[in-house]
């Protein structure tokens, strides 16, 4: 199988784990519930050589269309193909990779004990399905999912993986896992995606943060 070595910008990171933790401390504004998914798509950059792909994740836009809940967040369609068109203007040179959405937790424990910061089986059947962003991605999409919970104890952390494709650190209070899959036809031309455990993803992502004991952020 074809080995995928993903890198992440500043950029994007920052964005990711802004979207993740508002929509997770303040919702829309508007539900009583706090912590809510949330969506976007991605842009960036992609080169195969011999049986590795690089991708670079540059750019991350998020969908305010998109109908969000705690438990779930459905694209606006209409919004994908607006961004999209619109993204070909303003940046030719940057390619739609695919999508992004959050995993809202209480606490680090339930974290833990459903692996929160996997795919659910929901998440890659609503990938498989995305006809539009197979289509525009050349039958190559990337899924990204930004889990966040908050922590009860602040300790001194750097971040690190725990999976080739999931990796993990803490901004204050909040603790983020930043997991990565990629779809693929296989050869009978069938949408396929690199799972979450025992992943050919490798995620390229030296923690910029590191966080002090007892650091907090205002939320």
């Amino acid at each position: 199988m074809r080995e995928y070595r993903v890198r992440v910008s500043d950029r994007f990171l920052e964005t990711a784990t802004l979207a993740a933790v508002e929509a997770y401390s303040h919702g829309d504004g508007r539900k009583k519930r706090k912590e809510i998914e949330t969506l976007g798509l991605v842009w960036g950059h992609c080169r195969t050589r011999a049986e590795e792909t690089v991708i670079f994740l540059d750019r991350l836009a998020v969908s305010l269309s998109a109908e969000r809940e705690a438990g779930s967040v459905m694209p606006n369609a209409g919004a994908i193909s607006l961004m999209a068109e619109v993204m070909e203007r303003l940046a030719p040179d940057q390619l739609l990779l695919g999508d992004f959405h959050s995993h809202p937790y209480r606490d680090l424990a339930e974290v833990q004990m459903i692996k929160g910061y996997e795919f659910s089986d929901g998440d890659f059947d609503a990938f498989l399905a995305d006809d539009a962003i197979w289509d525009r991605t050349n039958n190559a999409p990337v899924m990204v999912v930004a889990t966040v919970c908050r922590l009860g104890r602040v300790h001194e952390s750097g971040g690190d993986h725990i999976r080739n494709n999931v990796w993990w650190f803490d901004v204050g209070q909040f603790r983020f896992w930043l997991n990565v899959c990629v779809g693929f036809l296989d050869e009978a031309g069938k949408r396929r995606h690199t799972g979450n455990k025992r992943s050919c993803v490798w995620l390229d992502l030296n923690s910029r943060f590191f966080n002090d004991s007892g650091d907090r952020v205002e939320a």
